[in-house]
């Protein structure tokens, strides 16, 4: 039951991204053209930001009958399946509150719904996911689905 799914971001994701980086774009261009120091330090500190998330994001997720891979830009993430209980995610409004996290290409940080409570993402789609809930302490992750 070996599976490898390559991962590409949703539409409106994209079409998000682009419209922050363009806006984060155009603060740096004034920043640096009209902005004082304090002005261009908190432009910078935001653009960086940005790009953070974006080395987290996932391109590929393997599954086989261990565990379930996720490998992003810079790094890679592993879940050894006896760890966790594995669900589907049945809901459409899943990432509408974000406690601590960004959705610049990819679905990540900390998010909370009614239905599901407190949860960390790691995900570039908001369709096809799965969420691990984590057998010793109970923390839950949701991340996009191994096989389509």
């Amino acid at each position: 039951m070996n599976t490898n799914r390559k991962l590409v971001p949703s539409r409106t994701l994209v079409v998000y991204s682009i419209l922050i980086c363009g806006i984060v774009g155009y603060a740096i261009y004034y920043a640096f053209t009209e902005g004082n120091l304090i002005v261009r330090v908190a432009v910078v500190a935001a653009a960086v930001l940005l790009l953070f998330p974006i080395l987290k994001m996932p391109l590929k997720i393997y599954e086989d009958e261990e565990c379930i891979r996720i490998k992003q830009i810079v790094g890679e993430k592993v879940f050894i399946k006896k760890d966790y209980s594995i669900n589907p995610v049945e809901t459409k409004s899943l990432f509408s509150i974000r406690l601590f996290a960004t959705s610049v290409f990819v679905y990540w940080g900390y998010f909370w719904t009614k239905s599901m409570g407190s949860f960390y993402a790691l995900c570039v789609d908001n369709k096809k996911l799965i969420l691990l809930i984590k057998k010793s302490d109970g923390s839950k992750i949701v991340i996009d689905a191994p096989s389509d």
